[in-house]
């Protein structure tokens, strides 16, 4: 009896939730982060499209139901080990369990979210120069248009 239990508790514990590539997601916020889009999509969504915005409750459903943490986690991973191999998911288990590691974790959204900030400020500066560049090319496009 004991050794069909273990044989059953080996074969639960074999699954796709044993695999250390779910510790590394689940080290780094993977599932904090997986809720905090799918929010952000939503406000998008009806930000792209303000009539959307008497339904968004049905869109909140609609995001929780279908992009949620459990619902994408194994696609998720697949996705991990496409990238890395297990060797590379053990060291950046290791990385991730160190002092500096958790503080990588801790400042990553300060630092995407500061440079964005810096990409949106450096996109401003330079918008007149964009709109010119598009200008001169709808000219070109005109011109093309008029010659044929």
């Amino acid at each position: 009896m004991k050794k069909i239990l273990a044989v059953a508790t080996l074969a639960l514990c074999s699954g796709a939730q044993a695999e250390p590539v779910y510790d590394l997601m689940n080290l780094v916020g993977s599932k904090d982060q997986m809720n905090q889009l799918s929010g952000q999509m939503v406000n998008m969504m009806v930000s792209a499209n303000p009539s959307l915005a008497p339904y968004e409750d049905v869109i909140n459903q609609w995001s929780e139901k279908y992009f949620t943490w459990d619902a994408m986690k194994d696609d998720m991973a697949v996705i991990y080990k496409k990238y890395f191999s297990d060797e590379e998911i053990a060291k950046l288990i290791e990385f991730y369990e160190t002092p500096v590691g958790k503080k990588s974790i801790e400042v990553m959204p300060q630092l995407f979210q500061e440079g964005s900030q810096v990409g949106m400020r450096i996109a401003q500066e330079h918008q007149a120069e964009l709109m010119q560049m598009l200008e001169e090319a709808k000219n070109e496009n005109n011109e093309a248009d008029a010659a044929e």
